[in-house]
């Protein structure tokens, strides 16, 4: 198969697993979830593991491999960001920074942050309001020698 159909095939099932998670319970089974272990819920949350790349453990190649994975993962993610885009309108951005700010400064943080800390999963996140939940996707990496991660979120209410 192409790496052009592979994508699409990789995207549309992204886009299930979180229509999925817009509708489904917050516990698992997760649908899509590519690994449980780097994923995490609550009473009101969930983060999912949609794609775990390879590891960066045995890497010398100067970054080269990773920032390959990187590119991979964006390119999905934006698939599915786009995708999402013409179903449920132009996504919104939610950052995760200044819970990690919170949290260094000893300061309580939501679950939902707290576990996207936990895992490693940092930065900006595209989200969408569906039907009562807020659902979004984002791409992560514990450090360089871990996996790159795509993942989704779904939560109750607007996170903050």
């Amino acid at each position: 198969m192409s790496e052009a159909l592979e994508l699409r095939a990789r995207v549309r099932g992204d886009i299930a697993a979180v229509e999925a998670l817009r509708a489904g319970p917050y516990t698992p089974p997760w649908q899509g979830c590519a690994d449980p272990g780097r994923s995490a819920c609550g009473e009101d949350f969930a983060v999912v593991a949609l794609r775990v790349g390879e590891d960066f453990y045995d890497a010398d190649d100067d970054g080269e491999r990773m920032d390959a994975a990187h590119e991979a993962f964006e390119t999905e993610r934006w698939g599915v960001v786009l995708a999402l885009d013409t179903r449920w309108g132009r996504h919104g951005e939610l950052s995760t920074v200044p819970y990690e700010e919170r949290e260094a400064e000893g300061r309580a943080v939501p679950p939902l942050f707290a576990a996207l800390g936990e895992l490693g999963y940092s930065g900006d996140l595209q989200t969408w309001h569906a039907d009562g939940r807020t659902v979004g996707i984002g791409v992560g990496q514990m450090d360089r020698e871990e996996p790159v991660v795509l993942f989704a979120v779904a939560f109750a209410a607007p996170a903050g």
